[in-house]
């Protein structure tokens, strides 16, 4: 007969008594500053900070977001470690009007309201009224009158469908859904196309996949998504150097004909306004993974007989934005950098997207803060950041890259003896640690 396999109790005995006695004697108990730091402060303050934040819509170059900001300078000034504001001033993109019609043979226009309805007992609805139209920043201002041609999330290979089916978008407006590339490929693919115009709406498929608030989480019927269209990252007349004060600018002609912007008018919809155009629309029926969700009308092709005239006229201005800095200096390697940020700006009110974020930062803040008060220094130097304009371009963010690089970030600290300078006439050339970089004059006086 074969032999049963037998575990012994010995070594598993003796395995478990060398785990309790490494745990209790040798493995590191949690410091008393990690102890202590996970012990102060409470969600409350966090969830007061975010409703400070979150109180008005606060779109980037605003009122509302100067106050935002204001908000942050003053809970960081108020602790125990410096605190600086450094304004840059960048190319930002605002809807000055906009209009969208949808008609068809033996039909009469129809006028979208480009509005999304608030619900019944929202205590928002008064300050709403401060969000800005919807739009998409630095779409071209113009005007288009043409058929529809639907072209599923607006990807290039959907385009190519398109062509084999024998589909001509040249001089059509492009209808695409959210979802799969960036909206600003959704504009860019359907200009490389020829298309004269371009309308992006959310399809409930996509994103309403439960009950739509107010009765959950998911979106509504008119509910729509605004964002950028621009495909680089930084400020558009400051292509790969900082926007400080007094530096080299290309206009804003310049900046908005290139490659990286939209080029045409475009506008985003909701996706109750997205099926109302699509059960216009004629033409061979889409392919099934083109399709909407159920109770969708069925998706066709195109072109026409739908016919948008879409009107959008934007204003391309120079606007103030600001970076809030707060410096814990680190006490045995105050050179080497952890650096934790988090934007501010928003479309709307910013709740989710950033300022659980800032929230959260300013409640780390807070502790760390009350620890430095009890004798805590951080062995390296802590920076906080709160940037702004990111829903843009990451406007921010990309500038402190584009001034700094991370050796540089020794300009804001006492360890700028490291630096050397060399002039090179508007510009200074500085070595730190060896390396070069070459930054604006005026840049210095901000850190």
């Amino acid at each position: 007969p074969r032999a049963t396999a037998r575990l012994h109790p010995l070594p598993l005995l003796v395995g478990a008594l060398f785990a309790t006695y490494y745990h209790l004697l040798v493995a590191p108990a949690p410091s008393y500053y990690q102890s202590l730091f996970l012990s102060l402060g409470s969600n409350d303050t966090a969830a007061a900070h975010l409703r400070a934040l979150t109180v008005r819509p606060h779109l980037a170059g605003t009122e509302a977001n100067a106050l935002a900001a204001d908000h942050v300078v003053s809970t960081l000034s108020s602790l125990s470690f410096p605190t600086r504001v450094t304004p840059y001033e960048v190319l930002l993109s605002y809807p000055v009007g906009r209009s969208l019609s949808l008609s068809a043979p033996g039909r009469d226009a129809t006028a979208f309201a480009l509005v999304q309805d608030t619900y019944p007992g929202d205590p928002y609805a008064a300050a709403s009224a401060e969000v800005v139209p919807t739009f998409l920043a630095y779409a071209a201002s113009g005007s288009a009158a043409a058929e529809v041609v639907y072209a599923n999330y607006g990807r290039r290979e959907d385009y190519a469908y398109l062509a084999s089916r024998g589909v001509n978008v040249t001089g059509k407006v492009a209808l695409a859904r959210y979802g799969k590339v960036y909206r600003g490929d959704i504009v860019k693919n359907a200009r490389d196309a020829g298309a004269a115009a371009a309308v992006i709406f959310t399809d409930p498929k996509d994103y309403t996949p439960g009950k739509a608030f107010p009765d959950g989480p998911w979106m509504p019927p008119t509910g729509v998504q605004v964002g950028s269209t621009f495909k680089g990252v930084g400020d558009p007349t400051t292509p790969m150097w900082a926007s400080s004060e007094g530096c080299e600018r290309v206009s804003v002609a310049k900046a908005m004909s290139t490659h990286d912007m939209p080029g045409i008018p475009a506008l985003p919809v909701s996706g109750r306004d997205g099926e109302e155009i699509l059960r216009l629309v004629g033409g061979d029926v889409a392919p099934e993974d083109w399709q909407g969700g159920d109770g969708a009308p069925v998706y066709r092709l195109g072109p026409g007989p739908a016919v948008l005239n879409l009107t959008y006229t934007g204003n391309e201005t120079i606007a103030t934005i600001q970076n809030v800095i707060s410096v814990i200096e680190g006490k045995e390697e105050p050179d080497r950098y952890v650096i934790l940020g988090n934007h501010r700006d928003a479309w709307t009110f910013g709740a989710a997207d950033p300022n659980s974020g800032t929230a959260a930062l300013l409640e780390l803040a807070q502790r760390l803060s009350k620890l430095q008060n009890k004798g805590w220094r951080p062995r390296r130097t802590i920076i906080l950041c709160n940037w702004d304009a990111e829903e843009y371009g990451l406007m921010l963010v990309c500038l402190v890259l584009e001034l700094t690089h991370q050796p540089l970030l020794n300009l804001m600290s006492c360890s700028s003896r490291r630096v050397k300078r060399y002039n090179s006439r508007n510009r200074h050339v500085y070595s730190v640690n060896r390396h070069v970089y070459s930054v604006n004059s005026k840049y210095i006086q901000y850190y």
